[in-house]
């Protein structure tokens, strides 16, 4: 009898905890000199449930590598929760001092961004795997295309100006000239296709920043790996797309992406997609299952000592009313968002894999409301730039204690 209340009292204690949202949220805020969990946080993060690992264990060389914080490569595949790089540029300043790229887009859409990569280009359109047909688009969905020439990409990155090895993917429909690409040290590279109309990759050293020049308005840019010459490699990749369902990968050309995964195969997978199948009225249980469930069984089969791990988004919210003079608008939970939840659970279980719920933190934290009241969060299914801050800092806490 005495036990039971003891756990009654540690549940109540877990669920009603008061945390300082409010000032962890402005201690998330502060210039980042070096990046560093705030001490506001630490009750927070320890009593909160964390990563449910289904695997048979953690390797002992990503624990070491978990540990050491070395050569070690993340990839993060999602929606809008990724997109922004909130997340992942935070897990990036917590887990290195110093990192490279990975995969990038050539170009990013409007509201993605990489916060450590700056882009400036003209005359290039985006095309995105979520609203424009291709017929193949590589790891990630995302093409940038000349919309008529002269046309440029300048990318710089914020933390290094050292040589790497950079990769860039590339289509032409001729063997014609199709780039030139400059870079920081003078080089000048003159690239041409060897096979029309297929994806090619193809290896240069150059020292950032560089810009690259289309000499034809057929060419497509898939994007760029950038590492290190070495080959030791800290990397944490955003490959997100805005509005993405878990069945978006089956536009990309599955074969550029199990070769493009093996270039530089990842220590860990985190996958956050089900915000925009629980948005859906037609959310088909099977389907969901069988689609997210081929995109985990392709990243193991092209890199078979990666660990995945899923993320359950936050509350999946609709707006039910507009906001007037006297009231603010009201969301409810989509009717969808539980089924979407019991899916994405049962996936895990099934293919063994780890999951954190991104929902049960903010609840177990106090809640949407005062997420919301604490500026980490919108009304919408969205979080503010602090509440993805905040995520990542419960991310980093739990990969830190894996057993």
């Amino acid at each position: 009898m005495k036990i039971c209340l003891l756990y009654l009292c540690l549940c109540v204690f877990a669920f009603c905890a008061d945390y300082p949202l409010k000032s962890i949220g402005i201690a998330l805020s502060k210039p980042e000199q070096v990046a560093k969990i705030p001490t506001l946080s630490k009750n927070l993060l320890e009593s909160t449930s964390g990563i449910k690992n289904y695997q048979n264990g953690i390797s002992p060389t990503f624990k070491a590598k978990l540990q050491t914080r070395e050569n070690l490569i993340i990839r993060i595949l999602g929606d809008s929760h990724i997109a922004g790089d909130f997340i992942s540029h935070r897990l990036r300043g917590l887990m290195f001092e110093e990192y490279t790229f990975g995969l990038v887009y050539p170009l990013f859409p409007a509201y993605h961004q990489h916060i450590a990569l700056k882009y400036e280009s003209s005359n290039f359109e985006v095309l995105n795997s979520r609203d424009n047909e291709l017929d193949e688009y590589p790891l990630g969905g995302i093409v940038a295309k000349p919309i008529e020439l002269p046309a440029h990409i300048t990318l710089s990155p914020q933390n290094t100006t050292e040589q790497t090895l950079s990769k860039i993917i590339f289509k032409s429909t001729n063997q014609n000239s199709a780039l030139v690409i400059e870079d920081s040290a003078k080089q000048q590279f003159i690239i041409n296709a060897k096979h029309p109309f297929v994806w090619q990759i193809l290896t240069l050293k150059l020292r950032y920043p560089i810009t690259i020049h289309a000499l034809n308005e057929k060419v497509l840019l898939g994007g760029l790996f950038i590492s290190n010459e070495e080959g030791a490699n800290n990397i944490i990749e955003n490959l997100g797309i805005n509005g993405a369902k878990a069945d978006i990968w089956l536009k990309w050309d599955k074969e550029l992406f199990m070769q493009q995964m093996r270039i530089l195969p990842a220590d860990l997978y985190i996958l956050c997609y089900g915000s925009n199948d629980a948005l859906y009225s037609n959310f088909n249980e099977a389907l969901f299952l069988k689609n997210y469930g081929n995109l985990i069984d392709t990243i193991k089969a092209a890199n078979p000592n990666a660990n995945i791990l899923l993320l359950l988004p936050p509350p999946v919210v609709q707006k039910v009313s507009n906001a007037t003079k006297r009231k603010k608008a009201v969301y409810k939970l989509t009717k969808n968002a539980n089924p979407v939840k019991t899916a994405i659970v049962k996936l895990a279980q099934e293919k063994q894999i780890m999951l954190f719920s991104m929902e049960d933190f903010i609840n177990e934290s106090g809640g949407k409301a005062k997420w919301e009241s604490a500026n980490l969060a919108k009304p919408d299914v969205h979080l503010l730039p602090n509440g993805y801050r905040l995520i990542a800092d419960k991310l980093y806490y739990e990969l830190m204690k894996l057993e």
